[in-house]
């Protein structure tokens, strides 16, 4: 297995918490799900070729790196948004029913891709002309990609210090040694359950068949956590694949 590298940065992103509805809160960074649906963005697939039992993508490996934001040099920024859903009934708005998201401002990511040479060479050509628009979250928050992807043989990390990274099961029950960065305000883990695939049937209804629970974990706190294999190192910073 080798490693597919690329950095992105986004002016909004949001990444919706599954069971959030009426303030619907973002995780800090991009869920499992996000990161193939932008891989099978650049391929031009759609979301039943994406998530079909035979899916070209089916061996891809998937984790994301926070990186600090390039106009605070920190994380993102955070605004609400405030929308209004119209629900209609017999061809007439019957009800209004307005609701919060959460939006990241100024977003920058290192999302990292792991498969056999032959799908990430295909994939890092389809990353510099995708087929359709690469998003981080929703349709119109477009990402833009900093650099050139590139491919490179996937290191095993020996020391085990997470940071800006999601990693799988609640912190609270894992053996966690903290190292806060001087200076630096630090924002709390967040520990969520989120799908890591779908399916979806021939009315295009989307569901999720396998869940997983994560610590998304934030740039300004590094945790030297024990018992989590394999840990893969790129530059500096450890990762664990999201979707084992």
């Amino acid at each position: 297995m080798e490693l597919l590298v690329l950095t992105v940065t986004g002016p909004v992103a949001s990444f919706r918490r599954p069971l959030d509805l009426n303030y619907q809160k973002t995780l800090p960074l991009p869920p499992p799900t996000t990161l193939i649906g932008i891989a099978g963005a650049a391929l031009g697939l759609s979301d039943l070729d994406l998530w079909s039992p035979d899916s070209p993508l089916l061996e891809l490996k998937v984790s994301v790196l926070a990186q600090p934001s390039p106009y605070t040099g920190g994380p993102p920024g955070r605004a609400r948004d405030m929308w209004t859903v119209l629900k209609i009934k017999d061809n007439r708005i019957a009800e209004r029913s307005p609701y919060f998201r959460e939006l990241l401002f100024y977003t920058r990511y290192t999302l990292l891709y792991g498969g056999p040479r032959d799908l990430l060479e295909n994939l890092a050509e389809a990353f510099l002309n995708p087929s359709y628009p690469l998003s981080l979250g929703r349709d119109d928050e477009l990402l833009w990609i900093e650099s050139p992807p590139k491919i490179s043989p996937l290191k095993t990390a020996v020391h085990p210090l997470f940071s800006g990274t999601a990693i799988p099961g609640d912190i609270r029950n894992l053996q966690a040694r903290i190292t806060l960065k001087e200076g630096s305000q630090v924002d709390r883990p967040i520990v969520e359950a989120v799908p890591i695939a779908f399916s979806i049937n021939r009315k295009r209804i989307r569901r999720p068949i396998r869940r997983m629970l994560f610590t998304f974990l934030p740039l300004s706190l590094s945790l030297e956590i024990d018992g989590i294999k394999p840990i893969y190192l790129y530059e500096d910073r450890c990762f664990t694949w999201m979707n084992p």
